[in-house]
């Protein structure tokens, strides 16, 4: 776009709120710029000011004298301004098509828009009150071609239909309580309604000639005592027009009086009445009937249960209720209880499922992400889900509701589902401690990791209680598809744990046998069933727990402690472990050097920018797939290797600039000196197999 906004295709334009009014690509008006949202909504209030004011003007103030009409004379003349620049920017200003993509043909939007309201908003332009008054200034205002001028006057009221398409544009815009909207949309309809009635009354009246005057055909328009004026006038006329609505029926004019003209008034008024009963109190009843269609389900099934407790005599009789007896009625009030609690705490969230249902997939993640990223992350294996992985689990969710002293699962249950308490308080217990959970506090998780295994403690509710339940296969699915490797990790680890368990005290069974503490034996058990050097493996997060051979010499001294061997002893055979220790100790430096060499890399190409000023950090994963992992690696190669890769041949220049001017001898001694200060001997970089 012109003006500094951003760059499109120029076959699929697209308009922003932040692009300038008018686009210099596409040569049209912008319709999502503030100042044409500004635009409109001055169209909309001047199409409400002519809608009402036009039939008002003509009825009752046609041939007054007074400020008032020079007034709104005047107005009159300034909005038929305003309307003619709208209808010049109607030919620039796109349109959404049928496949969702703007129009901005300059034919196709003067095609699309005389086809539409451009005969109607040319009339409505038409300034007839202007040449009504030029004609009455050469006396010959009782001309038929003077009245008929002044009727036209009335087509200004279709551009409200206009009013109607501004309105529709900007519904997206804002959050609509649509319940509210019909409501007033049958309030407005109704005074809008009477108050067209009244000034066509007029209007026939006065513009007529075989009708009686206003003033004739309602005698009682203004009390005697009373100075009679317009806007008298014109309430007389609007409570009349509210009485034809309301009863299909006004009252106070004279019926010895009655046109041709005005008979046929009534009967359309009539049939007005009789469609305005109608729709107002059809349309005041569907909006109740939506509003309370929930209630009034849950009424009606509180009345089968209470109908069928009463059929089964529940009320008079002992019931029994896990392992209690008590009076029916306190049966019957609890499980009313009950329901009645369900049902006002599970809509909210039947809402939100509805919700995700009907959106897509983008707007799935954020909505899910908004609504149960926060009760998700509080579960720690979750902590750091992205919203991809928040959604597929949330729209996977379902609402359940217990009773005091419900079970929700017992111990050795298969787990089959993960749980989030939303209200109520469940207890977890167990011989040694009992836990609870609420306020969102999630239960379950063995789910996550031994899905089908029996649980290990049962859950009860300890009050009512509201908890969002999701499977455990949805669970899975999720992890699999969305999760990061932290999390991966995390599952493998823990749905493993069970079998390298027992690998371990197998080694330590093999560490101990012939007496002898033989940690080589155990080390060689580990690999041959886990794998080769799994040992020397490193958390990727750094955690001492899961550091195999610190658990095989924990677990050997232990046995050799049940044994009643001596401390000193155990010291001694101890010392078997200690070279695979060093190793590990090596193995883990490693990682950190070369940790902190793909950092320096990282640093060097941030730092490391081309002519344009753009940095070389898009080639960083590039070369780490091709093992290039510290600066030392990236100086050896040369230009040629680097366009192998497909890096540029001006990037690679640039690139090997940087890493050969980095290592100057300085930068190298630097260097020797961080691994002293990190312990590391050159015979041990060297066992490393890490840089020069």
């Amino acid at each position: 776009f012109g003006g500094g906004a951003r760059m499109v295709l120029r076959g699929n334009p697209v308009f922003a709120q932040t692009d300038p009014l008018w686009n210099d690509v596409w040569g049209v008006v912008n319709p999502r710029s503030p100042w044409m949202q500004l635009w409109d909504l001055n169209t909309l209030v001047l199409l409400i000011f002519t809608a009402l004011v036009t039939p008002y003007e003509i009825g009752f103030l046609d041939g007054v004298q007074g400020v008032n009409v020079e007034i709104i004379f005047y107005i009159n003349q300034c909005i038929n301004i305003v309307f003619v620049i709208d209808m010049v920017l109607v030919f620039l200003l796109p349109f959404e098509g049928a496949d969702g993509t703007w129009v901005t043909s300059k034919r196709a939007l003067a095609a699309a828009y005389c086809r539409g309201m451009f005969g109607i908003d040319l009339f409505s332009v038409i300034p007839f009150d202007l040449i009504s008054t030029q004609l009455g200034k050469d006396d010959i205002a009782d001309l038929k071609v003077l009245r008929v001028l002044k009727l036209f006057r009335m087509l200004k009221m279709l551009r409200i239909f206009r009013g109607l398409r501004i309105v529709k544009r900007y519904e997206t815009d804002y959050a609509i309580n649509y319940q509210a909207l019909n409501i007033s949309t049958l309030m407005i309809t109704l005074l809008t309604s009477a108050h067209w009635i009244a000034c066509l009354l007029a209007i026939i009246c006065k513009y007529d000639p075989t009708s009686p005057d206003l003033d004739v055909f309602l005698p009682n328009m203004v009390a005697p005592n009373e100075k009679p004026t317009s806007l008298k006038q014109y309430f007389y006329c609007f409570n009349w027009g509210l009485a034809w609505i309301a009863t299909g029926e006004g009252s106070g004019h004279d019926e010895a009086l009655i046109s041709t003209n005005l008979r046929m008034y009534l009967a359309v008024l009539l049939i007005i009445g009789a469609l305005a009963n109608a729709a107002i109190i059809g349309g005041v009843m569907t909006i109740v009937d939506e509003m309370n269609s929930k209630v009034r389900e849950f009424y009606s099934n509180l009345h089968t249960l209470n109908s069928y407790l009463r059929s089964q005599d529940v009320p008079n009789r002992q019931m029994r209720w896990r392992g209690e007896t008590m009076p029916g009625r306190e049966f019957c009030r609890r499980l009313r209880k009950f329901y009645i609690f369900k049902f006002t705490n599970v809509q909210e969230y039947l809402n939100l499922g509805v919700i995700l249902d009907n959106v897509s997939d983008d707007m799935r993640r954020i909505v899910a992400d908004a609504m149960y990223g926060d009760i998700l992350r509080g579960c720690e294996v979750f902590a750091n889900a992205s919203p991809a992985l928040i959604a597929a689990i949330a729209v996977a969710m379902r609402v359940e509701v217990y009773a005091r002293g419900d079970l929700i699962y017992d111990a050795d249950d298969p787990a089959n589902d993960l749980y989030f308490t939303l209200k109520g308080t469940i207890m977890l217990p167990s011989k040694s401690m009992d836990v609870y959970r609420k306020g969102g506090e999630p239960f379950g998780q063995e789910v996550i990791y031994k899905k089908g295994a029996p649980r290990g403690r049962a859950a009860v509710s300890t009050t009512e209680s509201v908890l969002l339940a999701v499977d455990g296969d949805a669970v899975h699915d999720a992890i699999k598809k969305f999760s990061e490797f932290g999390i991966r990790w995390r599952v493998m680890l823990v749905n493993n744990m069970h079998n390298v368990s027992n690998v371990i005290r197998r080694a330590v069974q093999e560490t101990l046998r012939g007496g002898e503490c033989d940690a080589a034996a155990g080390v060689k058990c580990i690999h041959r069933e886990l794998g080769d050097n799994v040992v020397f493996d490193c958390d990727p997060e750094g955690r001492k727990a899961n550091n195999l051979l610190a658990h095989l010499k924990r677990l050997t001294m232990q046995a050799l402690v049940e044994r009643g061997i001596g401390s000193k002893e155990i010291t001694r055979l101890l010392q078997t472990f200690v070279p695979f220790e060093e190793s590990f100790t090596l193995a883990k430096t490693k990682v950190a050097l070369q940790a902190k060499a793909a950092s320096h890399l990282k640093e060097l190409l941030l730092r490391t920018t081309d002519d344009e000023g753009l940095d070389m950090d898009r080639w960083y994963h590039t070369l780490r797939l091709e093992k290039v992992e510290s600066i030392e690696t990236l100086s050896h190669l040369t230009i040629g290797d680097l366009k192998l890769v497909g890096i540029p041949l001006g990037d690679a220049v640039f690139i090997l600039r940087g890493a050969k001017a980095s290592l100057t001898p300085l930068s190298v001694v630097r260097a020797k000196l961080a691994a002293v200060k990190e312990g590391v001997s050159a015979e041990r970089l060297a066992m490393c197999s890490w840089g020069q």
